[in-house]
């Protein structure tokens, strides 16, 4: 995994295929993605076209995505996943994320709302059986590691000690003012991959 990493979270769809595909020709390798922002598809085509005009490989760009809150339960893994490929128009992905630790109502709206406004939260899943799917992408072969985001230390220990597959990338927001110093201390410890990642506005 590279290094660094190309973050995606741009809102204009023209925008995401114009500065993806500067940042493949400035040398970015590694693609930082989403379903939550609802540019995969634009992403993709910048990253085919800009592949083909840069005479590159598939094999030379890592690209990373992640699982949206709305699609917990196991049987939406597989599913959410296969269309973030369709999207990307790729045919495996280098890593894919759980985007946070929290669930949200299923279904195709992204932020399932009550009538007061409030979110409506999944408690019918729990974290552990989230990653039991995601186990199992790895096992298919069309998924080379997995990984979560925005998680605390409490909820990664216990993914952690219960996991078949260990997580591959821890991804959290870490700065000076908020420096994850004993997260950090774990991953290292476990010989975890640990990708600190700085978040702008809301994902």
């Amino acid at each position: 995994m590279p290094v660094l990493g190309f973050g995606t979270l741009i809102p204009d769809a023209a925008a995401t295929i114009s500065s993806t595909r500067d940042a493949l020709e400035a040398g970015f390798r590694h693609f930082d993605c989403a379903e939550r922002y609802r540019n995969e598809r634009q992403v993709g085509e910048a990253l085919q076209a800009g592949l083909a005009a840069g005479g590159l490989a598939r094999e030379d760009i890592f690209v990373t995505t992640k699982l949206w809150n709305t699609n917990h339960r196991p049987e939406r893994v597989k599913p959410a996943f296969d269309a973030s490929l369709a999207r990307l128009g790729l045919n495996y992905l280098d890593l894919y994320l759980i985007h946070t630790p929290f669930a949200f109502q299923p279904g195709d709206d992204q932020d399932p709302r009550d009538q007061n406004g409030n979110m409506i939260y999944d408690r019918g899943v729990t974290l552990l059986a989230t990653w039991g799917a995601m186990e199992s992408l790895v096992d298919s072969g069309r998924c080379r590691a997995i990984g979560l985001s925005d998680i605390s230390l409490n909820e990664l220990l216990a993914i952690y000690e219960s996991a078949r597959i260990k997580p591959a990338v821890v991804q959290v927001e870490a700065h000076p003012y908020l420096p994850e110093t004993e997260l950090l201390e774990f991953c290292k410890r476990t010989a975890s991959c640990f990708w600190l990642s700085r978040h702008w506005g809301t994902e």
